[in-house]
């Protein structure tokens, strides 16, 4: 039996104990009884005023003196839990995963012409969706995120990972202080240490996909919107950026977004936490912003024209099949439900199966957690019924709000994987904190079995994820191809390439062509064919996409082979050098070899 699936058997049962236990000691156990204040006898003399107000003073300065420790400790353990968060996030950062995701390398590649040219590699003007592959386009906001960074640093795999990883770290930051403020500071450390080694947040922090932004984004938006109702109003302009901005990181927002805010503004009014006037300007606030991608969605569904204006241009796209994601446009919607509930189970219990999403037996919160998850959604009623205070109660109406809208996105989304519905994850440790938080309270004695599952299971996690798995990656992220045309990109001298369409072993033309503009980080406008390149060729010129065994090699040109292992022996490569990266091969002309 596999280890991780050992221990999580062991913790799951010893989870669903506590978690059982202590909802019994909830309901059955006897409330203390108020001792009374005994009673002072005639003889007694009254303390005079001088000596209340020295004891007075005295407790006010003791527990001035706690506080400040207690804050100072808290502050202490939050930074070292935020360190330790980034510091394994930076570990091997752009070496692990090897390679580089085929909508990674082309969210970078459109990321470099917005920095050269302000357009996308097709030469659209600041685009607010993508064209992406065609028949699928891509959000554009992470490759906004990406301009400054490149137009630094260049293009590389580092250049194009760290918006994500700057994301996800604002989410933990945004993680512990939700915590903090429906927990208390204990429970905002717990959501926090929960979430630094989260499964889902560390790995979808080390690579580059456009949806995994929205899930930060929301947690953002969610932070500054409560933050807003502790008389913070500044807030609530920020709350609208970030709930805005999503609607520019993936499509599930449209059908998430709107609701949740909808839903929350009318709770807000009627309990009288913030007014029409607030909720006026801040939904004048999100529309000015997403006005230009609702516009796109409304163009592409009634089939209108592409409109450009001096600031973006919203694209028609023709070909797309996006929409049939949606059960509404299903041809068979109840058997379109059952499919949909069936992965969304799935999501919950392991994941998806996708290496890139989660490791088997880790999943996107391990599994044996999954009852403090349910109890804490328990938990998060019962403060919410016995809470009193309408801003503390809006806090758990929010995030409980959330959740539904998470899974109820998952049901009608066509057969989810984990970054379809990224947005369910941050509630998922929002909740394991508070079972957890509720069980501590009541069989506090046992905490530090949950503390040692953690420690343990992280351990394992974090040890198969830079072994094992980051091998079984480099097939995935196609890193030996990446290698490869790298590598024949480097040869000085060598001015044309011809580059093989198989990728992973199969016929791959799109995936092989952005992996190669990634690769050589090629011009947009050469690839538009605006202009020549450095050596005066045309993108067709400069890159042929075809197998070595098709062309007849003549070791007095300058060009580069990157073919497969058995092109090796369609022909003699007498006066070629070869350099073999896994199961490709680069066959550079001698007299240009390094």
């Amino acid at each position: 039996m596999n280890i991780v699936n050992f221990y999580n058997q062991i913790f799951t049962i010893l989870f669903l104990l506590m978690a059982g236990g202590a909802i019994v000691l909830e309901f059955w156990r006897k409330k203390p009884e108020v001792p009374k204040e005994p009673v002072p006898s005639p003889d007694a003399k009254e303390p005079s005023k001088q000596a209340l107000r020295r004891t007075d003073g005295a407790e006010k300065e003791s527990s001035k003196q706690v506080l400040r420790r207690t804050d100072g400790a808290e502050r202490i353990l939050f930074i070292v839990l935020m360190l330790l968060a980034l510091f394994l996030r930076l570990w091997r950062f752009g070496e692990v995963p090897a390679g580089m995701n085929q909508d990674g390398a082309m969210a970078a590649v459109d990321a470099k012409a917005l920095a050269d040219y302000a357009t996308d590699r097709f030469g659209t003007f600041l685009p607010t969706h993508f064209k992406a592959w065609g028949y699928g386009q891509m959000s554009v906001l992470l490759s906004y995120c990406m301009v400054p960074f490149i137009k630094l640093f260049g293009l590389s795999a580092i250049t194009a990972r760290l918006p994500m990883l700057l994301f996800s770290m604002a989410g933990l930051a945004a993680l512990f202080f939700l915590g903090k403020r429906l927990l208390g500071a204990r429970g905002g450390l717990i959501v926090l240490a929960l979430g630094a080694t989260n499964p889902w947040h560390f790995m979808q922090s080390r690579w580059a996909l456009d949806c995994n932004l929205f899930p930060h984004l929301f947690l953002l938006g969610l932070f500054f919107l409560l933050k807003a109702l502790d008389g913070k109003k500044r807030y609530l302009a920020c709350s609208m950026i970030a709930f805005a901005l999503c609607m520019y990181s993936y499509g599930i927002a449209f059908y998430t977004v709107p609701v949740f805010l909808l839903f929350l503004s009318i709770w807000l009014l009627a309990r009288k936490l913030l007014d029409w006037r607030s909720v006026l300007l801040s939904g004048l606030l999100y529309f000015a912003i997403s006005w230009p991608i609702y516009l796109t969605m409304m163009i592409n569904a009634f089939g209108w024209k592409t409109i450009r204006t001096f600031f973006c241009t919203m694209p028609y796209f023709e070909g797309s099949v996006r929409s049939r994601d949606l059960i509404f446009f299903s041809d068979h919607k109840l058997a379109q439900l059952q499919a949909n509930l069936k992965s969304l189970t799935g999501v919950y219990l392991n994941g998806d199966g996708l290496p890139w999403n989660t490791i088997q037996g880790h999943g996107v919160l391990w599994k044996c957690f999954l009852p403090f998850v349910f109890l804490g959604i328990f938990a998060c009623l019962r403060k919410l019924i016995r809470e009193k205070d309408q801003k503390v109660r809006a806090g758990y109406v929010a995030v409980l709000a959330y959740y539904v809208i998470a899974n109820l996105s998952g049901l009608i989304t066509a057969q989810v994987n984990v970054n379809r519905i990224n947005i369910l994850h941050y509630s998922l440790i929002l909740f394991a904190a508070f079972g957890i938080c509720f069980t501590a309270e009541r069989i506090g004695r046992m905490s530090w079995v949950i503390g040692a599952a953690y420690l343990i299971l992280s351990v394992l996690f974090l040890r198969t994820y830079f072994t094992e798995h980051a091998d079984s990656l480099r097939w995935y992220y196609f890193a030996d191809y990446v290698e490869a045309v790298s590598f024949a990109g480097e040869q000085e001298g060598c001015t044309r390439y011809v580059i093989t369409p198989y990728v992973r072993g199969e016929y791959a033309r799109n995936s092989s062509e952005i992996l190669t503009m990634f690769a050589f980080s090629v011009d947009a406008e050469v690839f538009q064919g605006k202009r020549l390149n450095e050596n005066g060729l045309t993108y067709q010129e400069m890159i042929t996409y075809a197998d070595a065994s098709q062309r007849v090699a003549n070791p007095g040109e300058p060009v580069v082979y990157v073919m497969r292992k058995e092109d090796v022996l369609s022909q003699s490569w007498d006066q070629y050098a070869l350099y073999a990266y896994g199961n490709y091969y680069v066959a550079v002309p001698e007299v240009f070899a390094k």
